[in-house]
């Protein structure tokens, strides 16, 4: 398992040309609604197996034509953040970069409260946000997660495991 920086990750996607698969791992804040939540801030820890390097409406329209329906499926423009020069799989917003990924499948995930406590499901679900609902007009939706760079904790892709350091790493590193 390789040790990468951030800055480094970086430099590897915008190496890929096409479409890529990989397997993410990903810290992210599980953003649990406030009224009533007993847990505070929750973090989650996902395995996720996705598509780098996708067309969203070329997917949904596939998917539509899988299902014996019409591919006229038209994306909407973003509703944030903007596609990078650098490469299309990467979104900007706000001085960040997101990797733009297909889901395929989720291999598993776990919610952790900032004290380490491990959290079910079925503790957290009353707290979760609630999804919109999609226009695709598909059986099978095609999942589509902007995940910030920096929650980015591993990376399987281009035949290697990634584990990426933290910026905080980093930093202690270079000095």
């Amino acid at each position: 398992m390789n040790v990468i920086s951030q800055a480094r990750f970086l430099l590897l996607l915008l190496e890929i040309r096409g479409a890529s698969f990989a397997t993410v791992t990903t810290r992210t804040d599980a953003r649990l609604k406030k009224t009533g939540n007993p847990f505070g801030r929750v973090e989650k820890i996902s395995r996720v197996n996705v598509t780098l390097g996708f067309q969203y409406a070329g997917s949904v329209n596939r998917q539509r034509i899988r299902e014996n329906e019409t591919p006229d499926f038209v994306a909407m423009p973003r509703a944030w953040g903007s596609r990078s020069n650098l490469s299309p799989m990467l979104i900007e917003h706000k001085g960040k970069f997101y990797l733009e990924t297909k889901v395929e499948r989720s291999i598993g995930h776990k919610y952790v409260t900032d004290g380490g406590e491990e959290l079910s499901d079925e503790q957290v679900r009353p707290f979760l946000p609630t999804r919109s609902t999609s226009r695709q007009d598909v059986e099978k939706e095609i999942l589509v997660r902007d995940y910030a760079l920096d929650s980015i904790i591993g990376i399987s892709f281009m035949g290697q495991d990634f584990i990426v350091a933290p910026a905080t790493m980093e930093t202690r590193e270079a000095a």
